[in-house]
C-alpha cells in the first residue's frame, strides 16, 4: 500500500471518529463548534468589548474599594454614635448620688473598653465642664451648636475639627444625660481621634499600588494612607466645575502621572455633618488596565490551544475508551436484566481496570447478598411471626392479671353493695311468707294477694339491681380479644366510675367528674383503656385512707390534636425518689406514710399502645395528678359527652 493510500485511511478514520455517534465525536464537535462560533463573535467584538470591559472593571473594582471603606467608617461612626447614647444612659453618670470621682472612674472604664473614644468629657448644663477623662477641657461650650442640641435631648455628631493642644483632627459627638425622673442634668461629649479613621483606610489596600481616600467636599484629603497628605487637594478637583459625579470612572493626570479614580460617597448610617464627605479609591491607569490589557493577547491564543487540543484529546480518548465503555455498558444492562453471575474482563488503563474489578466484585456481593437476604427474609418473617404471638400472648395474660388485681381491690366493696339488695331481698320474702300463711276472711284475701305482688315485685327489683352490679364486674374482669375501635372516651370513664363509685363511697372519697361534651373519638381496644382508668381511680383511693377528693377531667387539645384526661386526687402524694420509679414493672411504689399503688406499667404500656403518653405530677400531702394524652381519630365527635358534674357519695355504712 503506498502513501498516499496510507494516508487516506488515516483521515479517512479521522472522520469517522469525528461522527455525532462515536464517543469523541460528542465530545469533540460540540466544544469545537462552540469555539469557533464564540471565536468569530470575539474577532466581531473584540475591540469595543474588551475596551467596555476594562472600563467596567476598573470602574468596579474601584468603586467596590471605595464603596467597602465608606460602610466600614459609616459602622464605626454608627456605633461611635451608639456607645456615646448607651454611655449617657449609664446608671452612674445619671444618679446624683454618685461623686465625680465614681463618675470619672466610670468614664474611663468605658473609654477603655470601646476604645473608639480619645476623650469623654461631662459638661454642665451652664455649659462648664464638669470632669474630662484625658484632655480636661475648661470654659464655657454654652454657645457650642452641638452642645445645644444634645441639651435638647438630641443625640448628635458633628464634622471633623482640629485641636492645637495636643494638634489632632477629631470628631465631637454630644448625648443627654438624663435622670431617672428623665430631666437632662448634663451633656456627654465623646471625642473619635481621627488617628483611628487613618488607621483603617491604611489597611485597605487596592491590589500594589492604590489607595482609598478620605475627602472633603472640596476635594481636600482628610484621611488617607499617608499623613503628609493631609488637606492637600485631589488632582481631579481643581476644575471650576465642582466634583465629578459619584461610582463613576474618572480618569486624570497627577503630576504627569495617567491615574484612576471613583468617588463614593460616606454610608449615611447616622445623620452628621460629615455627610458630604466622600472615599475616593485611586489607582495609577498602568496597573488598572494591565490585566484587561494582557487578557487580549491571551484571549487568542487560548482559543487556538483550545481548538487543537480538543480535537487531539478527543480523538485520542475517544478511540481509547469508546470500546471499553460499551462493555461497561453490557455488563451494567446484564446486571440491570438479573444476571448477577455476569462478570467483566480485565481491562487498561488502571482506572478502567480498577472499575471492572470493582463491578465484578459488586456482582459477586450482589449475588451473595442477594441469596443471604432471600434466606434471612424467610427466617425472620417466621421468627417475627413467632415472637410477636407470644408478646400478644404475654400483654393479655399481663393484662388480664392486672385487671383481676383491680378487681380484687373492689371485691370487698361488691360484696358490700350486694348486700343492701340481698337484705331487702330477704325482707321481703319474709313479709310474703308471714302473709302467706295468715288466716284471710274472704274478703281480705284479695287484699293479702295484693301485698304479696308487691313483695314480690320489689324482689324482683333487687334481684335486677344485684344482677346489675355482678353485669358490670363480670364485663370488667371478662378479656377478650376485641380489635380496635372508636371508643368515646367519656363514656368508658362514666362506666369505669360506676363500677368503682361504691368502693370510693364507703372509703369516704368524694368523686367529681369534668367531662367536655362533644370529644372526638379515640381508636383503641375499650377493654384496656377502662383498665387503665380503674388503675387511676383505685391507685387515688389507696393514698386517701381517711377519705379526700378525686377529680376525673377530659377536655380536648386542639392544638396538639389529642384528648387530655386528669386524674387529681387529695392524698399523701409520692416523693421525688418513688415518682421516678412509678411506671416500673414492680409492685409499691408509695406515697409518704401511705400504702403502695398498683403497678402501673400495664397502665403506661397500654397507653403507649394508643399512640399516647401518661405522666405524673405529685408533691406530698398535696395530692397527685395523673395527665393522659390520647391521639383522637378523625371520626365525628362522640356527642354524648356530659356537662360537667359533681357526685358526692353517701355516708358509709
Amino acid at each position: 500500500m503506498n502513501s498516499g493510500s496510507k494516508l487516506s485511511n488515516f483521515f479517512n478514520n479521522i472522520v469517522r471518529s469525528l461522527s455525532p455517534s462515536t464517543v469523541a465525536g460528542s465530545i469533540i464537535i460540540p466544544i469545537v463548534l462552540v469555539t469557533i462560533v464564540a471565536g468569530s463573535v470575539a474577532v466581531v467584538v473584540s475591540t469595543d468589548s474588551m475596551s467596555k470591559s476594562a472600563t467596567h472593571d476598573v470602574d468596579r473594582r474601584l468603586d467596590s474599594a471605595a464603596t467597602v471603606a465608606s460602610e466600614q467608617i459609616g459602622g464605626v461612626l454608627a456605633r461611635s454614635l451608639g456607645d456615646a447614647a448607651a454611655l449617657s444612659q449609664n446608671p452612674v453618670l445619671r444618679t446624683n448620688e454618685a461623686t465625680l470621682a465614681e463618675k470619672l472612674a466610670e468614664m474611663k472604664r468605658v473609654q477603655a473598653f470601646y476604645g473608639t473614644f480619645e476623650d469623654i468629657t461631662l459638661v454642665g448644663l451652664d455649659g462648664n465642664v464638669i470632669i474630662s477623662t484625658n484632655y480636661k477641657y475648661y470654659g464655657e461650650l454654652d454657645n457650642d451648636s452641638l452642645f445645644q442640641s444634645a441639651a435638647r435631648g438630641n443625640t448628635a455628631m458633628a464634622d471633623v475639627a482640629t485641636l492645637t493642644d495636643p494638634y489632632t483632627v477629631v470628631i465631637h459627638i454630644a448625648s443627654p444625660v438624663a435622670d431617672y425622673n428623665y430631666h437632662i442634668t448634663s451633656v456627654l461629649l465623646a471625642q473619635i481621634d481621627m488617628e483611628y479613621i487613618w488607621q483603617i483606610i491604611g489597611r485597605t489596600k487596592i491590589e500594589e499600588t492604590g489607595s482609598v481616600y478620605l475627602i472633603n467636599e472640596y476635594g481636600n484629603i482628610i484621611a488617607g494612607p499617608d499623613e503628609s497628605q493631609l488637606f492637600k487637594k485631589m488632582g481631579f478637583a481643581n476644575g471650576d466645575d465642582g466634583m465629578p459625579p459619584q461610582h463613576q470612572l474618572i480618569q486624570y493626570n497627577d503630576d504627569g502621572i495617567a491615574m484612576c479614580a471613583v468617588i463614593a460617597g460616606v454610608n449615611p448610617m447616622v445623620p452628621w455633618a460629615g455627610n458630604k464627605w466622600s472615599f475616593v479609591a485611586v489607582m495609577p491607569a498602568d496597573e488598572a488596565f494591565s490585566a484587561v490589557h494582557n487578557v487580549q493577547v491571551i484571549f487568542w491564543i487560548v482559543i487556538l490551544i483550545l481548538l487543537v487540543l480538543f480535537i487531539v484529546v478527543g480523538l485520542v480518548l475517544g478511540r481509547i475508551t469508546s470500546e471499553k465503555i460499551k462493555t461497561l455498558a453490557r455488563g451494567t444492562a446484564e446486571i440491570a436484566k438479573g444476571n448477577l453471575n455476569h462478570r467483566l474482563p480485565s481491562m487498561q488503563p488502571k482506572e478502567l481496570g480498577q472499575l471492572a474489578e470493582s463491578f465484578n466484585t459488586m456482582s459477586k456481593k450482589l449475588e451473595v447478598s442477594t441469596a443471604e437476604i432471600a434466606r434471612w427474609n424467610s427466617h425472620l418473617k417466621d421468627e417475627v411471626e413467632a415472637k410477636t404471638k407470644e408478646l400478644e400472648k404475654i400483654m393479655a395474660g399481663k393484662v388480664q392479671a392486672e385487671r383481676l388485681s383491680a378487681m380484687g381491690y373492689i371485691a370487698v366493696s361488691a360484696a358490700h353493695e350486694l348486700n343492701d339488695p340481698l337484705t331487702a331481698i330477704s325482707g321481703y320474702a319474709q313479709l310474703g311468707i308471714k302473709e302467706m300463711e295468715k288466716e284471710h276472711a274472704p274478703e281480705d284475701i284479695s287484699k293479702s294477694f295484693s301485698s304479696a305482688s308487691n313483695y314480690f315485685k320489689q324482689i324482683a327489683k333487687e334481684l335486677q339491681r344485684s344482677k346489675n352490679i355482678i353485669g358490670k364486674l363480670l364485663s370488667f374482669v371478662r378479656y377478650s380479644k376485641t380489635k380496635d375501635e372508636n371508643i368515646d372516651v367519656n363514656q368508658v370513664i362514666s362506666d369505669t366510675l360506676s363500677i368503682a363509685s361504691h368502693h370510693l363511697e364507703i372509703n369516704k372519697v368524694q368523686l367529681v367528674t369534668q367531662l367536655q361534651p362533644d370529644l372526638p373519638f379515640v381508636s383503641g381496644n375499650t377493654q384496656k383503656l377502662q383498665q387503665v382508668f380503674l388503675n387511676m381511680v383505685l391507685s387515688a383511693q389507696r393514698t386517701m385512707p381517711q377519705g379526700g377528693k378525686l377529680t376525673a377531667e377530659t377536655s380536648l387539645a386542639r392544638e396538639a390534636k389529642r384528648i387530655r384526661i386528669v386524674f387529681s386526687d387529695t392524698g399523701g402524694g409520692i416523693s421525688t425518689e418513688n415518682l421516678q420509679r412509678i411506671f416500673e414493672p414492680v409492685p409499691a411504689v408509695a406515697g409518704e406514710g401511705q400504702e403502695a399503688r398498683l403497678d402501673l406499667s400495664v397502665s403506661r404500656d397500654i397507653i403507649k399502645q394508643l399512640g399516647g403518653e401518661i405522666t405524673v405530677k405529685s408533691e406530698i400531702d398535696a395530692g397527685t395528678t395523673f395527665i393522659i394524652l390520647l391521639p383522637f381519630s378523625d371520626s365525628p365527635p362522640a356527642g354524648n359527652g356530659t356537662n360537667p358534674t359533681i357526685k358526692t357519695p353517701k355516708a358509709s355504712d
